[in-house]
C-alpha cells in the first residue's frame, strides 16, 4: 500500500475517533452536570486521547479480532496504561490534574481506576469487532485525492487549536506566577512593618494597588479556567485558591492592625 495513503488514513482515523470520543464524553458530562459541556482539553470538538487510543487499538489489537476475552484483557491493560501516561504528562506539563479518580475504589494515584479500566476493556472489544471495521469500510470509499485534502485541512485546524489552547493554558500559569509575586511583595511589606522600617500609612496606597491587581488577575483566571473546570469536573489546581487566601489574609491582618 502507498505509504502516503497509509499515513493519511491513520491521521483520518485519529481525527474521526477523537471526534467520536468528544461526542461520547460531552454527552455523558452534559447529562451528569445537567448543562451543556464542551468536553476535552482543546476548544474544538475533539478529544485526542481517544484518537491516540484508537490508533493504539487498531495497530496492536486488530490481530486479536474474534478472541473476545483476550481482546478485553489486552484492551483493559493497554488503554489503562495510556490513560495513566496522558494524565501524568498533563500534570507535569501544566501542573494541573485534569481528572482525578481518588474517590473511586482501586485507583492508581487518581489517574486510572478499575471502573474506567473495565470500560476501556469493553470499548476495545466493541471497537475492534464492530466500530473500526465499519469506519474503515467507509474510508475506503473516499477517493485518495479527496481523503488527502480533507485530512490536511482538518489537521491544520487541529494544530492551530492545539497552539491556541496551549498558549491560553500557559497564560494561566503566568498569572499564577503574578499572584505569587504579589504574595511575596506583601510578605516583604509585612516584614518591613514588623522591623519598623515603614509605617502602615506609608504602604496603604501600595496595599490598595495590590488588592486591585489581585482582583483583576483573579477575574481573568476564573474566566479562563471556567471551560476547563466544566470539561474536567474533578480537575485539581489549588495553587490559585491558596494564593488568594494568603493574599486576602495578609491584607486583612494589616487592616486590623491599623484599626487598633
Amino acid at each position: 500500500m502507498d505509504i502516503t495513503l497509509s499515513i493519511t488514513k491513520i491521521i483520518m482515523y485519529f481525527i474521526i475517533y477523537s471526534f467520536f470520543g468528544w461526542i461520547m464524553e460531552s454527552v455523558l458530562k452534559t447529562l451528569i452536570q445537567k448543562k451543556l459541556v464542551n468536553s476535552g482539553f482543546l476548544y474544538g470538538p475533539i478529544c485526542p486521547i481517544y484518537g491516540f487510543g484508537a490508533i493504539i487499538m487498531f495497530l496492536f489489537l486488530n490481530s486479536f479480532k474474534g478472541q473476545i476475552i483476550l481482546l478485553f484483557l489486552i484492551s483493559f491493560f493497554i488503554l489503562s496504561t495510556w490513560e495513566y501516561i496522558v494524565g501524568w504528562l498533563l500534570e507535569k506539563i501544566f501542573n494541573t490534574k485534569y481528572w482525578d479518580y481518588t474517590q473511586n475504589k482501586f485507583n492508581i494515584k487518581g489517574r486510572v481506576c478499575l471502573l474506567n479500566s473495565l470500560f476501556w476493556g469493553i470499548l476495545g472489544v466493541i471497537f475492534i469487532e464492530y466500530i473500526h471495521p465499519f469506519i474503515n469500510s467507509k474510508i475506503e470509499l473516499i477517493p485518495k485525492e479527496h481523503l488527502f485534502f480533507i485530512t490536511t485541512i482538518l489537521s491544520i485546524i487541529i494544530v492551530i487549536d492545539v497552539i491556541i489552547t496551549t498558549i491560553k493554558v500557559k497564560n494561566i500559569t503566568l498569572k499564577l506566577e503574578n499572584l505569587k509575586e504579589l504574595t511575596n511583595t506583601i510578605k516583604e511589606k509585612l516584614e518591613q512593618i514588623e522591623n519598623k522600617q515603614i509605617t502602615l500609612d506609608n504602604i496603604q496606597e501600595k496595599i490598595d494597588d495590590l488588592k486591585i491587581r489581585q482582583a483583576k488577575i483573579k477575574r481573568k483566571l476564573i474566566k479562563q479556567t471556567n471551560r476547563l473546570k466544566k470539561a474536567f469536573p474533578t480537575m485539581k489546581s489549588d495553587i490559585m485558591e491558596k494564593l488568594n487566601e494568603l493574599i486576602n489574609q495578609k491584607i486583612e491582618n494589616i487592616r486590623k492592625d491599623k484599626e487598633k
